[in-house]
């Protein structure tokens, strides 16, 4: 049997699942592979947002979702202020229906934006 790691901080190490993939995605979600690496956010279970991955290197390291605090996620679209939110497939944030598993409360910026830009989201993983 392996070694057993755990993370007792909010931040732990992956590998990418293909190489390359993550450059330059810091704020995108990412979702856990049966190979144990990770990949950006398809149609799975939302795990962490990429929070540092070095150019030409397979390790990236990833803020865990259910952690406490805020962080900083790429939205998919306009989304207000309070909104709650998910992931969607690409690894961007989207606004949540009933039945859904939120990923947390986006508390800044006031204004809605668009695609692309960077919130702080109220890191709360709860079922709407």
């Amino acid at each position: 049997m392996g070694i057993e790691v755990y993370t007792e901080n909010g931040y732990r190490t992956f590998t990418e699942e293909t190489p390359g993939q993550l450059t330059g995605k810091e704020g995108y979600l990412v979702e856990l592979v049966s190979t144990g690496k990770v990949q950006l956010l398809t149609s799975g279970l939302a795990i962490g947002v990429v929070h540092q991955k070095l150019e030409g290197a397979s390790d990236v390291t990833i803020r865990l979702l259910g952690k406490g605090g805020t962080v900083k996620c790429v939205k998919g679209g306009a989304i207000a202020i309070g909104a709650r939110v998910k992931g969607a497939s690409g690894g961007k944030l989207t606004t949540t229906t009933t039945g859904d598993r939120s990923i947390g409360i986006i508390i800044s910026p006031t204004t809605s934006g668009a695609d692309g830009d960077v919130c702080e989201v109220l890191d709360i993983v709860e079922k709407i």
